[in-house]
């Protein structure tokens, strides 16, 4: 059920797309768009004035989509692990 809900929200994502460039068309100062520089991703070959409004927005989504993704499967893995050891000791007490 976790991961269909995460699959939902990764489709709210990518629709969202129209949006931020909706966004991004709106806030421009002096006609040019307004850029955001992020430390670490900017150097002088991909964005040497920063990124769009609608990139980092987009960016910071998917991010925090993905880890929730990864937090989900990986507390779905352990639930499993556990319900599978916790069979085997039934199993065991109820041969006793």
């Amino acid at each position: 059920m976790k991961l269909l809900k995460y699959f939902l929200f990764l489709m709210i994502l990518s629709s969202s797309i129209y949006f931020l460039i909706e966004l991004n068309e709106l806030n421009l100062i002096n006609g040019e768009e307004i850029k955001i520089r992020i430390p670490f991703l900017n150097d002088d070959m991909t964005a040497p004035d920063g990124f769009n409004v609608w990139v980092v927005l987009l960016m910071t989504f998917t991010l925090g989509v993905v880890i929730g993704f990864i937090i989900s499967l990986i507390q779905m893995i352990s639930l499993k692990s556990e319900t599978i050891s916790l069979k085997s000791k039934n199993k065991k007490i109820q041969i006793e």
